[in-house]
């Protein structure tokens, strides 16, 4: 996330915020699911949570990775110079950390899907698509995920703290930018990134391949059944869904990163909180 941290301390920012935003959001992520792939939407809450320990496992490694690797491709680029990126610097590091990230996301997103779809436990759900179908099947819609998750982290990333700066500068107050921030950078990601959701949910929804098969295959068939405002069926929910994130993870920012970028000191003295925040870098 931040080329000032260290990858220890992005790494662990990003895994300590992911459960909180799972489990708050994860009725988004099930409606979102349900109507991409034009199930029938319901408001049981056995349904609304169900998945959540895959979402969980996911989203917490994926945040961990994406927040360490966002860090480290900003270093890379940096190349030890002391400078801010550029704005298209800082969307190139974070592309590349959801990329990146979707070697791993991509496998538990099939788990938690197809538990979604069918119920039972991860591990039951893990033992069926491996029996069913192989090992390489958890792979199934790695393209898909891999460019949805390049606009998703750019959103979070850069466009989210982008928004935030302006809004707080045009005297907006801290809480009220980063909402406001968060919720911009939500619909804009979430937008353009439904499309390749829509081909995700599709094809890991349907491991049978009974109406979805590769990539192109599976947009050709939603462009087909429904034209351009097929492959935004669910956006609604994933607006909403990014947006929360977004907002949790600028407050936790917010609140954690000066004292993450103060080394870890014990000492939390009010009075010299201001200096050390400075000697950081975070007040200039």
């Amino acid at each position: 996330m931040s080329a000032k941290m260290t990858d220890l301390q992005n790494l662990g920012f990003g895994m300590v915020c992911a459960p909180v935003f799972t489990f708050i959001l994860q009725p988004t992520m099930y409606l979102k699911h349900a109507r991409m792939q034009g199930l029938p939407l319901t408001w049981d809450p056995r349904c609304l949570w169900r998945g959540t320990a895959a979402s969980i496992c996911n989203e917490t490694g994926q945040a961990g990775l994406q927040f360490l690797t966002t860090g480290l491709y900003k270093k890379l680029i940096l190349g030890g110079a002391s400078r801010h990126l550029t704005p298209l610097e800082d969307v190139s590091a974070a592309s590349a950390a959801g990329a990146t990230s979707a070697l791993y996301v991509s496998p538990l997103e099939s788990v938690t899907i197809q538990q979604q779809r069918f119920g039972g436990d991860m591990a039951d759900t893990c033992r069926r698509m491996y029996r069913s179908f192989g090992l390489l099947s958890f792979g199934r819609g790695f393209v898909a995920t891999a460019l949805r998750d390049s606009v998703y982290v750019v959103g979070m990333m850069s466009a989210t703290p982008c928004f935030e700066d302006r809004l707080t500068k045009s005297g907006l107050g801290a809480t009220t930018g980063s909402l406001v921030g968060s919720c911009a950078a939500g619909v804009m990601a979430g937008v353009i990134s439904c499309p390749f959701d829509c081909i995700k949910a599709c094809m890991k929804g349907d491991f049978e391949r009974r109406t979805y098969g590769t990539f192109t295959e599976t947009a050709r068939s939603l462009w087909r059944s429904g034209g351009a405002a097929r492959l935004f069926h669910g956006v609604e929910w994933r607006c909403a869904n990014l947006s929360g994130c977004f907002f949790i993870v600028a407050l936790a920012r917010r609140e954690l990163e000066p004292y993450l970028l103060m080394g870890g000191t014990t000492d939390f003295r009010m009075e010299s909180l201001p200096e050390r925040m400075a000697s950081a870098g975070v007040l200039r």
